[in-house]
């Protein structure tokens, strides 16, 4: 007897996989959690989710899962149907078993066979070693950088809410503000927030010429930012950031606000980003501060230029906990180019959420 994986057959297994899922994220909000799960199962624009169920055969109980979320992605200008890998579930008293060893191999194998172009995961930093032995390739990393705009929520953490830190937060705040950064010229761009919250045919024409500039990108039209934005139960709230020449919208990028003071780029799309980028961000960036933010924040490769933008701002700084990029993909298909972090295009938009 030993541990066998089974394909879950859904809706009928959606049950049994949702208990997988909540008993191993027993922390957060639980309800929240399963309104996810139900958007990321069944509403999917691009398809039925597939899922498969790790069983212990002598007690025939469940004791985990694995997921993959299908996603659009252009490569090379030609549009593919691929897999995003994602909520890895094990029970506690079977994760020194390689259960999640079989239930990742079990979905690579699919990708050999043929079933999926490829498949693409971020997993954290105890999975990325478990998808490296299986045959997955760890493309780079997508970490999270935030850029300081005012210090004040840093130096109360460090100095306590005091006398003193309240000084140095006044002398050293309006430094942060003659960084050459925000000094770029708007060159007759215009940032606007978007009111009411939608996209529409503009965002697939914005896609469509924005996406010549990538060799590998997530299909970032009206109906996937939708999805991935308005439906989705985790982005409640969140600005929607238009850069526009004219009236028409040339760039955009969406951001919320957190509950600790900063704030994060969720997305970001310019059609030409070497001259657009630092018009959007920096009217994103000034708004900010009229609202006292103390960060923004913003996931990316090493290999994206929006870093160098930030670090023009202000000071930079990095978290690269679970950040790992890993890829598996069919021979002969797509393989070179997604095997290459250089190459793809990647937000946080792109992350199972």
């Amino acid at each position: 007897m030993g541990i066998i994986v089974r394909e879950a057959q859904l809706p009928a297994d959606r049950g049994i996989l949702l208990d997988t899922l909540l008993r191993n994220r027993d922390h957060g909000d639980q309800n929240l959690r399963q309104a996810r799960f139900e958007w990321s199962l069944a509403q999917n624009p691009y398809g039925q989710a597939r899922a498969w169920l790790a069983i212990d055969e002598s007690s025939n109980r469940l004791i985990g899962s694995v997921s993959a979320f299908p996603r659009r992605v252009l490569v090379y200008g030609k549009p593919v149907v691929c897999w995003n890998g994602a909520d890895t579930s094990i029970d506690k008293d079977f994760r020194t078993l390689g259960v999640a060893m079989k239930l990742r191999r079990t979905v690579k194998e699919c990708v050999d066979r043929g079933e999926m172009p490829f498949v693409y995961s971020h997993p954290v930093d105890n999975m990325r070693v478990v998808l490296e032995k299986v045959g997955h390739v760890v493309i780079g990393r997508l970490a999270r950088h935030g850029l300081v705009l005012r210090v004040d929520r840093f130096l109360k953490e460090r100095l306590g809410a005091n006398v003193l830190s309240s000084v140095a937060a006044g002398l050293v705040n309006p430094l942060l503000r003659v960084t050459p950064g925000n000094f770029g010229a708007s060159n007759g761009f215009v940032v606007r927030q978007q009111e009411p919250r939608r996209f529409d045919r503009e965002y697939d024409a914005l896609f469509e010429r924005a996406a010549k500039q990538h060799t590998v990108i997530t299909v970032r039209d009206a109906e996937f930012l939708t999805w991935r934005f308005l439906q989705c139960p985790l982005h409640r709230e969140f600005e929607i950031f238009r850069l526009e020449d004219g009236q028409r919208l040339c760039g955009y990028a969406l951001v919320d606000l957190k509950d600790d003071g900063g704030a994060r780029v969720l997305d970001y799309l310019l059609e030409d980003f070497a001259t657009q980028s630092r018009p959007l961000f920096s009217g994103i960036i000034r708004w900010l501060r009229k609202k006292r933010v103390s960060s923004l924040s913003i996931r990316s490769t090493e290999e994206n230029p929006v870093l160098k933008l930030f670090r023009s701002f202000g000071p930079v700084f990095c978290d690269a906990v679970n950040s790992a990029i890993a890829v598996h993909a069919l021979a002969g298909g797509p393989a070179k180019s997604v095997l290459d972090a250089k190459q793809w295009f990647m937000t946080q938009a792109d992350r199972d959420v």
